[in-house]
């Protein structure tokens, strides 16, 4: 047999034989399909591509041995590899090291870690990938430390024969410092607070909002990748002493500015203390690391009060690898579902292995709860997937808009107000889709609009794609009811949710629909409660249905126009 070195091979591989190989792995890979055996498609082309090197693998007759072979050889784990062809029989991969996995991203090897365990999963593009790879501290420190002027920050992998220095350009004008990132890959391994009245601008709008399923070209993007992510749901992630090093994302303090940027997070499942939610989003404000500020820890080691004139705008949130994981999304894994009553032991205890982060956008309960997070600004925001929420508003807020929002596949509400006992007040979601909620805890927990106490908000033109709560489960803390897709909008008492004299929660201007667009009727909905495999639809104070659910109708004001 043969050992090859990948890293040596990738070196030393010229541009004509990869495309070559590429080339034929995708094809024999597409020929092969047929297959029974659930191999992860890095490994399968990987070993195609050596085997046909050698002419061993022409025919899915002559790789179903290979990749039977393959499949029964433990977990890669290995920081380096080496690869055993056995000419005419099948390949077998053998591993050295720890923390090492190879993957295929639009056709390039890249280098991967994975940790059971301890929340770790790193990703790393390696030579012959078209994307430039920056390590965090290199455009992280600049930021932190308030330098500014031309940063030049050096990659650590690309594609080019000697990796090309780039540079973030900063301006400062009236005590606002703007970071203007070139397009590349730009490593984030911890929680970050954003300066304030920092601006990290990237290099092209990733959103195309007419058509915002469609992936940008990741070439002329500013993409922030995580290379830390959650994958033990035992894990202390609401109460762990340092948020800064348990969770990964960004923490915005005032008068700071995201835009024209991407964010993946590589989170694998909801940690069980985060079931209640505390956090966990590619962008929070500041706030306490608990959601009832029970602890003295705050996020992303920030002071913990409420941050005001913040703006999120033109970001793509968790598309990166969401080609690659689709498939998993709403699968089955066995034994993840005994939410029942006298069965609650593994209610999605189990990773569904969609890399994500746990919500998209957070403001969290804060300290200085008089005044809270204000003047809060979300603009054309796609998302593909979060482990939970997908926008959630905790706490005191004063004038927040979010609007001309996709955000699909979420493990919970896709969009939630959470005010709590806290009366958030001026609260605007406009033009949002809202699609496939609850789905990455397949028929747990999760509708497409949510409250959980507030003093007053504006639904405008909201639309909702979903299926109806005909599989829901009824978890053994339910008292016998669903939570699940059991109507467009449902406002909640739970939660501390809290409803003052005076509340208005209005709606206007809705489109619900199932996920292939047929809209759902009050004729063939059920009035006023949930019932299984129905959508609850309910007559406002103003005179007119929609389709909400209202827990305790004496409570909140709706107005329906």
């Amino acid at each position: 047999s043969s050992h090859f070195g990948l890293r040596a091979a990738v070196r030393q591989a010229q541009s004509r034989r990869v495309e070559r190989l590429r080339s034929q792995s995708s094809s024999l890979a597409q020929h092969c399909t047929a297959t029974p055996v659930k191999l992860r498609r890095e490994f399968l082309e990987m070993q195609l591509e050596f085997a046909q090197e050698e002419g061993d693998c022409t025919s899915c007759e002559t790789c179903e041995p290979l990749v039977q072979e393959a499949a029964s050889k433990p977990a890669v784990r290995g920081g380096s590899w080496r690869r055993a062809l056995a000419v005419g029989t099948a390949l077998a991969l053998a591993v050295v090291g720890v923390g090492g996995a190879a993957s295929l991203k639009s056709g390039a090897l890249t280098e991967a870690s994975e940790t059971q365990g301890t929340g770790d999963w790193t990703r790393l593009d390696a030579e012959g990938s078209p994307y430039q790879t920056y390590a965090y501290a290199t455009w992280s420190d600049p930021i932190k430390n308030g330098s500014c002027g031309q940063i030049r920050i050096q990659p650590k992998t690309g594609s080019t024969p000697k990796l090309q220095e780039a540079t973030i350009s900063c301006t400062e004008a009236d005590g606002f410092k703007t970071y203007s990132f070139p397009a590349g890959i730009f490593e984030i391994d911890e929680q970050m607070l954003v300066p304030r009245k920092a601006q990290i601008i990237g290099a092209n709008n990733p959103n195309d909002m007419s058509n915002p399923t469609q992936s940008p070209d990741w070439t002329q993007q500013t993409l922030f990748l995580a290379t830390r992510g959650v994958t033990d749901y035992h894990m202390n992630y609401c109460y762990a002493s340092d948020m800064v090093r348990t969770r990964v994302g960004f923490v915005l303090d005032s008068y700071v500015t995201m835009r024209d940027l991407s964010y993946q997070g590589i989170d694998t499942i909801r940690p069980d203390d985060n079931g209640a939610l505390c956090g966990g989003a590619a962008f929070e404000t500041k706030g306490c690391a608990t959601n009832d500020c029970s602890t003295d820890v705050n996020n992303g080691g920030s002071d913990g009060n409420g941050s005001v004139y913040v703006t999120i705008e033109n970001v793509r949130l968790n598309d990166y690898y969401f080609a690659e994981d689709q498939a998993k999304i709403g699968a089955h894994v066995p034994g993840n579902t005994k939410c029942h009553h006298h069965s609650y032991k593994c209610c999605f205890c189990k990773a569904n292995g969609v890399r994500s982060t746990q919500v998209g956008i957070w403001i969290p309960e804060s300290r200085n709860n008089d005044t809270g997070t204000r003047h809060f600004f979300v603009n054309n925001v796609v998302s593909r997937s979060t482990q939970a929420d997908g926008v959630n508003l905790h706490g005191k807020i004063l004038n927040a808009t979010v609007q001309n929002t996709y955000f699909a596949n979420t493990g919970d509400d896709t969009f939630a107000l959470w005010g709590a006992s806290s009366d958030p007040t001026a609260v605007t979601f406009k033009n949002c889709v809202a699609v496939n909620p609850g789905i990455m805890r397949p028929h747990f927990y999760g509708v497409c609009v949510a409250t959980y106490g507030l003093k007053e908000v504006v639904f405008d033109g909201m639309t909702c794609r979903s299926t109806t709560s005909a599989k829901a489960i009824v978890p053994e803390w339910g008292g016998g009811d669903t939570f699940y897709r059991t109507s467009m909008f449902v406002f909640y008492t739970s939660f501390s949710a809290g409803y003052p004299a005076g509340n208005s929660l209005t709606i206007k201007n809705f489109t619900f629909t199932d996920l292939e667009g047929t809209p759902y009727e009050e004729s063939n909905g059920h009035k006023d409660k949930p019932k299984r495999g129905e959508m609850v639809w309910t007559n406002s104070s103003s005179g007119k249905k929609a389709p909400y659910y209202l827990v305790d109708q004496d409570k909140v004001n709706v107005i329906v126009q």
